[in-house]
């Protein structure tokens, strides 16, 4: 079962235990004193969703799973502190315009480039650290290796 999931996960993507994976992780650049948004795929090979629960990094004050949506012809975003649910055998995605991670209080800006942690924090797999790349879309799939 680990060969498959390993054989099922996108190329570059983080993997845990290793029923889980994190693929895609990105923000656009931010200021400063604002606040930023992170966005990823997970995917989970197990027979039991689990569940993304809570977020933290060092370049914010705090991270909030949001969910933006569109309510009487308004975009609004909403704090959503039940988590996002990553389904048994599928995947979930925080993307622009859906699920998100709000980087509140940034303390530093994000530069196009850069890199910085998150930790994740899921309901059954437990604190993961992920890299986020800095940019205008999700990064580029990492080359195959040998």
């Amino acid at each position: 079962a680990a060969a498959l999931t390993l054989l099922a996960a996108p190329v570059g993507a983080t993997i845990f235990k290793p029923d889980l994976y994190v693929s895609g992780a990105w923000s656009r650049p931010a200021p400063q004193g604002g606040n930023g948004a992170g966005y990823a795929t997970f995917g989970n090979a197990t027979t039991k969703a689990d569940k993304l629960v809570s977020a933290s990094s060092p370049v914010a004050q705090r991270v909030e799973i949001h969910e933006s949506m569109v309510m009487s012809g308004k975009a609004m975003m909403h704090p959503r502190p039940g988590g996002l649910t990553i389904p048994a055998g599928g995947t979930a995605s925080l993307k622009p315009g859906g699920w998100h991670l709000m980087l509140m209080g940034l303390k530093k800006p994000l530069k196009t480039g850069e890199r910085f942690p998150v930790t994740l924090v899921f309901k059954t797999a437990g604190k993961k650290q992920v890299e986020f790349v800095v940019g205008t879309g999700p990064p580029p799939a990492a080359p195959p290796t040998h």
